[in-house]
């Protein structure tokens, strides 16, 4: 009786775990089996064992030397998910990684003959920012480590590291060997997913016991043109947002503008000042009481909201909106990325 409690004990301590831990989850090359992947940018060797050491999970391995990056990339888009994997980097000859890199694309794209899109980074140098989120071919850095000596500590040189990726609406959430890394609110919701092998003279990754579970969808929704109407009636610079909304979007807002999120009383939760100039891509996203203001993509202010966002003003001299958007939860069955 006492082992069968311990037992049970055990289950329910996993019910919080990450991708592994769901009923939900799947090993990612049955739910996406390699025959579909491709790999686009440099000709990178991809092959994949179905386990390697006893280590009980299939082991994807990414070798080099190549030109320019290369990345082994899904075969559909991603909403939201939970990604587990483990990572090793580094070759017989460099067991450490020395001079090496890799990543783990999200939420990305093909442009260009190549990978463009948010990356969780595999950094085995003195920089020490694995688990950190960059823009591959945008934006650059997003979320470096710099500031958290824990999370830089956490990616071990030479050895198997979990990775925990969480993708949910806005926000994106790392975590590596159990360590919160970073944590990133942005204006992509979905996209392709990929392993990359870095450009250079050597580089060998490994990615064992990818496990992925898929959670839905989020996607930017026009407003109603009746919707534009009742708001325009009231205040032609007032948008209400539906309650279960993570996220506005301002797709041509011009000029100097400030942009305030108000709670269903009244009371002010944010007030942001926007410059604009031209016109520009002006998100404003969150999910349980954090987010971000985004300008083209770019982080112009962090959000603490203490209640649910109930509408959303602009004001300013001379400012012109357009291309009115909110971020909801897209209805079952409309999103083609999930299976």
């Amino acid at each position: 009786m006492k082992s069968l409690l311990l037992v049970l004990l055990a289950v329910l301590a996993c019910t919080g775990c990450g991708a592994a831990g769901s009923a939900r989850a799947r090993p990612l090359f049955e739910a996406m089996p390699l025959p579909e992947w491709r790999v686009v940018g440099a000709a990178a060797e991809f092959t994949l064992a179905a386990e390697e050491d006893g280590g009980g999970g299939a082991t994807l391995v990414g070798r080099g030397p190549i030109p320019r990056n290369g990345f082994l990339t899904s075969p559909r888009e991603l909403g939201d998910f939970r990604l587990s994997v483990e990572v090793r980097l580094g070759s017989a000859e460099l067991p450490l990684g020395e001079g090496m890199n890799s990543g783990i694309q999200i939420r990305s794209a093909e442009r260009d003959g190549t990978i463009a899109g948010l990356q969780i980074e595999v950094d085995p140098t003195e920089r020490l920012w694995s688990g950190g989120v960059y823009d591959e071919r945008g934006r650059g850095w997003l979320a470096p480590l710099k500031d958290d000596p824990a999370a830089m500590a956490a990616f071990r040189r030479g050895e198997w590291n979990l990775y925990e990726i969480e993708c949910i609406g806005p926000r994106i959430r790392t975590r590596v060997n159990g360590v919160a890394c970073a944590e990133w609110f942005d204006g992509a919701v979905s996209g392709l997913i990929a392993f990359q092998v870095h450009g250079g003279k050597a580089c060998e990754v490994a990615f064992r016991a990818p496990v992925l579970e898929e959670l839905g969808a989020h996607a930017w929704m026009a407003e109603a043109p009746e919707a534009q109407r009742g708001a325009q009636e009231r205040d032609d610079a007032s948008r209400a947002v539906p309650s279960d909304a993570l996220g506005v979007r301002f797709e041509r807002l011009a000029g100097n503008a400030t942009v305030e999120l108000l709670a269903d009383d009244g009371s002010s939760l944010a007030l942001v000042e926007i410059d604009a100039g031209a016109p520009s891509m002006v998100e404003f996203v969150w999910l349980d009481g954090r987010g971000a203001a985004l300008v083209n993509g770019a982080r112009v202010a962090s959000l603490s909201l203490a209640k649910p966002v109930s509408r959303v003003t602009v004001r300013g001299e001379g400012v012109s909106v357009g291309g009115h958007a909110v971020l909801r939860r897209a209805p079952h069955g409309a999103w083609n990325g999930c299976g």
